[in-house]
């Protein structure tokens, strides 16, 4: 009888050890913040010739690629969703995906967004501000590839194909060009205070999100970093200045994380060339393995 009331006893610890164990186990789960992948694409200009850049995709590329990512089942979504998510929950759908074009080339109209509705998706495009419908280089009278006024692009933001966002309005320096003036992207000049900096930052953000609030109604929610160049200055400048999501050129999926916002500064992205099939692109923004 002893022997027997000692293994009952044993059982008991046993098993109120195994619940308190699924217990615990079932408030880690509980306790872990929701997780989702974001593969980010970017692209910059459109056209036939592509002439071998990195830069260029065609139009007949770019539709494959566009028509591939909604067969499989992707959903295009704004910084809107990928904010509500981190911040509230929201669920983004299943399989997401952020389209951006950096620079706001006229070729995003004509050839990118009417395929971007044939196909039911939408891009962000970081526009720099001081090229906005231009086709010359600033005072200069260099060519440029023309970039689209914001006039134009208005009927593609009302229908949601497309939000424009900021690329800096005058900090995306061309080193044959901005001589006298040049900066390497947003980073500090060799002369300049730390307050000087901070200041000719935030002028020049300011200047792009009015431009962006008087064309299209809104504040720019997201960010483009020229050349990808950024520091921790202009990261923590901008959270101050309203800005949620950085984006950079550097590649890789991207893990939201839900009740941290810190997971969308400094973002990734996959440049997207002309060489990559509609199958390949599937292949590269695929969901890691668990």
């Amino acid at each position: 009888m002893q022997l027997h009331s000692r293994i009952q006893k044993t059982l008991r610890r046993l098993a109120a050890a195994l619940l308190a164990a699924c217990l615990l186990a079932g408030a880690a789960q509980a306790a872990a913040p929701a997780t989702d992948y974001l593969p980010v694409l970017m692209y910059h200009h459109f056209d036939e010739d592509t002439q071998g850049s990195k830069m260029i995709v065609s139009p007949e590329r770019f539709s494959e690629q566009m028509q591939a990512l909604a067969d499989a089942g992707y959903t295009a979504v704004t910084p809107e969703q990928i904010v509500d998510y981190v911040d509230n929950g929201t669920p983004l759908p299943e399989k997401p995906v952020w389209i951006s074009m950096d620079d706001g080339y006229e070729s995003n109209l004509t050839y990118a967004a009417p395929v971007l509705a044939e196909n039911g998706l939408c891009a962000t495009i970081y526009c720099i501000g001081v090229s906005v419908g231009k086709s010359t280089y600033k005072n200069l009278g260099v060519p440029i590839i023309p970039h689209f006024s914001y006039e134009t692009a208005k009927k593609w933001v009302d229908a949601g194909v497309i939000n424009v966002q900021s690329h800096t309005y005058d900090m995306h320096n061309v080193s044959t060009l901005d001589v006298a003036d040049y900066r390497r992207g947003v980073l500090p000049r060799a002369d300049e205070s730390l307050d000087g900096y901070m200041a000719a930052f935030r002028a020049d953000f300011q200047k792009s999100n009015a431009a962006i609030r008087a064309a299209f109604g809104y504040d720019s929610l997201a960010f483009a970093y020229p050349y990808g160049l950024h520091n921790a200055v202009t990261e923590g400048m901008l959270q101050t200045l309203g800005v949620r999501l950085t984006v950079t050129i550097r590649e890789g999926i991207n893990t939201l994380t839900q009740g941290d916002p810190a997971c969308l500064y400094s973002m990734t992205r996959f440049n997207i060339t002309d060489d990559v099939t509609g199958a390949q692109l599937l292949d590269k923004i695929a969901e890691p393995a668990a």
